[in-house]
């Protein structure tokens, strides 16, 4: 069968997919958004799509429809210590084999403690392959934090059983190739996003927002997405451009509001707190930073390319996938105030350039990372 017509059946035949990750909808991190997002357009396509996740209380436990997904919260885990892998774990297997005679395929949205239940539950999955995809690389991701981990040899033996596993970013695949997966059983993919959803535009928050010109991020308040230096930056930002900062997302903000204050650029910096969808906020932007030590594929940085904001974001792998440097966006290879601060200020005062890394950015999005270009590349 030639490679079109095995596409062409692949597309066309009802697939029942199993989504396994920590949490799901509506708690939502990079992971667990594209679990939601991709699972959303294959239901739409008519495919069957299971989510296994943990037990929330005040949450349906048993069978509950999400936007067409099966949800299932079934995992209930004891949050003390090594009793959080053991239950966990016990958790994800006793469902899987629930479902395994109606599922065809099972996928993990994260590549640890998922990965170590699904390549144990292996003899209890005949006919059915596991394909594995961590959620991150650096320091925060997967194969680091495996590494730290106790037993970490007899746990990468686990993982190593599965069918296979899914890169999001080239970084991760480097990690994984050196734990030991086979380059036959690595496949490369992308994140997607709702190029619909976000997209350029007016925003209806224009006026309620900070004078232009205006910095967003948007993302967990986490020591992942490094803060701290963008508020460094932010004197000689605000003191040679007058912009404003804006940071959405969840989390303490008191240590950064703190910070701003004494650097004296408080009245320049807002911290909104989080909410459900940031395509206003984005779509009243005029440029997006993201300043991590550690990325996976950024939902963030998609959304931002997509609503064409000029983008400036670490060089950290992840990033490195989407941005090409004064192509797409900006990268800031150096982690230091004056680096960032140096970048912003140029595209802040050179409009022409700035106005045309985002158009690109919202072409590359379009042709490459938009969600139905990507459940195709998965299905």
């Amino acid at each position: 069968m030639s490679q079109a017509a095995d596409n062409s059946r692949l597309h066309s035949q009802r697939l029942r997919v199993c989504y396994v990750v920590s949490y799901f909808h509506p708690f939502a991190s990079g992971a667990e958004r594209q679990a939601l997002e991709q699972g959303r357009e294959l239901a739409r396509r008519g495919h069957e799509v299971h989510v296994v996740t943990r037990a929330v209380p005040g949450y349906p436990i048993e069978e509950e429809l999400v936007d067409g997904i099966l949800v299932h919260r079934w995992i209930k885990v004891i949050d003390r210590g090594p009793l959080f892998a053991m239950s966990f774990v016990a958790g994800v297997i006793g469902a899987v084999r629930r479902l395994r005679s109606t599922i065809d395929v099972i996928h993990t949205h994260q590549g640890l403690w998922e990965a170590v239940a699904t390549g144990l539950a292996r003899p209890y999955l005949p006919g059915t392959p596991t394909l594995i995809q961590p959620a991150s690389s650096g320091y925060y991701g997967e194969a680091d934090e495996l590494a730290r981990t106790r037993g970490h040899g007899l746990l990468r033996h686990l993982i190593l059983k599965n069918t296979a596993f899914a890169a999001i970013s080239a970084d991760i695949e480097r990690q994984w190739i050196n734990l030991g997966v086979p380059s036959n059983r690595m496949f490369r993919t992308v994140s997607g996003v709702n190029a619909e959803h976000f997209h350029p535009g007016p925003s209806s928050l224009d006026d309620a927002l900070p004078p232009h010109p205006r910095v967003l991020f948007t993302g967990r308040l986490h020591p992942q997405k490094n803060l701290p230096l963008l508020i460094d930056a932010w004197p000689e930002i605000s003191g040679r451009t007058g912009a404003n900062l804006i940071v959405v997302g969840p989390g303490d903000p008191t240590p950064l509001i703190e910070r701003a204050k004494s650097l004296g650029v408080d009245e320049h910096v807002q911290f909104v707190g989080p909410i459900a969808d940031p395509a206003e906020h984005l779509r009243a932007a005029d440029f997006f930073v993201l300043p991590s030590v550690a990325e996976g594929m950024s939902n963030s940085l998609l959304e931002a390319m997509a609503t064409g904001l000029t983008c400036v974001a670490s060089g950290i792998g992840g990033n490195t996938d989407l941005i090409h440097d004064r192509e797409t966006g900006r990268l800031v290879f150096e982690p230091t105030p004056t680096a960032w601060a140096g970048t912003l200020i140029e595209l802040i005062e050179d409009p022409a350039t700035a106005h045309r890394l985002g158009y690109a950015a919202r072409k590359r999005i379009e042709a490459e990372f938009a969600l139905p270009r990507v459940v195709d590349r998965y299905l």
